[in-house]
C-alpha cells in the first residue's frame, strides 16, 4: 500500500485518560515522540473548573488537545493535528469514553501512573485506527447515514406489508363470514320452502276433505229424500 503524503505525519497523538482528583494519567497511547502526556496533564491541571460533560479544547502552534470529563471525574482525552475537525475528535472522545468505561472504567479509582494502559491497548488502537484518518471517517459516517436510510425505509415498507396483511386478513375473514351467512340464509330458504310446501298441501288436503264431505253430505241427503219420497 502506497502511503498518502497528507499522513506522513499522523493525525492523533495521543490518547489519555486522567484521573480528575489527582490528574494521574492511569492510560495513554503515544503515536509520536514530540508530544508527551505531560502536556496533557498540565492542560488538563489550568483548568480546576471543568464541568462534567462539557468539551474543551486547547489549540497550540503544532497540536491541539481536546477533552472532557466524565461524571466518574475520568478525563478523555485526544491530542490531534491543529487542522483536525472539532467534530470528529470529540466523536473519538465518545466512543472511547463508552468502550473505556465500560471495559475497565471500575479499575480507575485504584489505578497508577500509567497501570492502565496495557489493559486499554486494544481499545485505544481501535480509536486510533478508525479516526486518524479523518476523511475516512467522514466516508463511514456517510455510509451509515445512508444505510439508516435505507433501514428506515425497509422498515416502513415492512410495516405497509403488515399492515396490508392484516387488512387482507380483515377481508377474508368478512368474505368468510358472507359465504357461511349465505350459506346459512340458502339452508334458511329450503326450510321455509319446504314448510311452505308441506302447509299448501295441508290446505289442499283440509279444502279436498271438506269438499268430500260435503258431497257425501249431498249425496246422502239425495238419497235419503229419494227414499221417502217412493215410500
Amino acid at each position: 500500500m502506497t502511503s498518502n503524503p497528507m499522513h506522513a505525519t499522523p493525525n492523533i497523538f495521543i490518547l489519555a485518560v486522567v484521573r480528575s482528583a489527582d490528574k494521574t494519567v492511569v492510560a495513554s497511547y503515544l503515536r509520536s515522540n514530540e508530544v508527551t502526556v505531560e502536556g496533557v496533564r498540565e492542560c488538563i491541571a489550568s483548568n480546576p473548573s471543568m464541568v462534567r460533560g462539557k468539551r474543551y479544547s486547547a489549540t497550540g502552534p503544532a497540536q491541539t488537545i481536546h477533552y472532557t470529563l466524565d461524571p466518574q471525574g475520568r478525563v478523555f482525552s485526544i491530542v490531534t493535528a491543529p487542522k483536525y475537525p472539532l467534530r470528529i475528535a470529540f466523536a473519538a472522545l465518545d466512543e472511547l469514553q463508552e468502550m473505556f468505561n465500560r471495559e475497565i472504567g471500575i479499575r480507575v479509582a485504584s489505578a497508577t501512573e500509567g497501570s492502565l494502559s496495557r489493559p486499554a491497548a486494544a481499545i485505544f488502537k481501535h480509536i486510533y485506527e478508525k479516526y486518524e484518518n479523518p476523511a475516512k471517517v467522514d466516508k463511514l459516517t456517510s455510509v451509515q447515514e445512508k444505510v439508516d436510510v435505507v433501514k428506515s425505509v425497509m422498515k416502513e415498507n415492512i410495516q405497509q406489508v403488515l399492515a396490508n396483511t392484516e387488512k387482507m386478513e380483515d377481508i377474508e375473514a368478512a368474505t368468510e363470514q358472507l359465504r357461511n351467512n349465505a350459506n346459512e340464509f340458502k339452508g334458511r330458504s329450503k326450510q321455509v320452502r319446504d314448510a311452505m310446501w308441506w302447509k299448501m298441501w295441508k290446505m289442499r288436503l283440509l279444502i279436498g276433505g271438506l269438499v268430500t264431505s260435503v258431497l257425501l253430505i249431498i249425496i246422502l241427503s239425495f238419497t235419503l229424500s229419494s227414499g221417502s219420497s217412493k215410500k
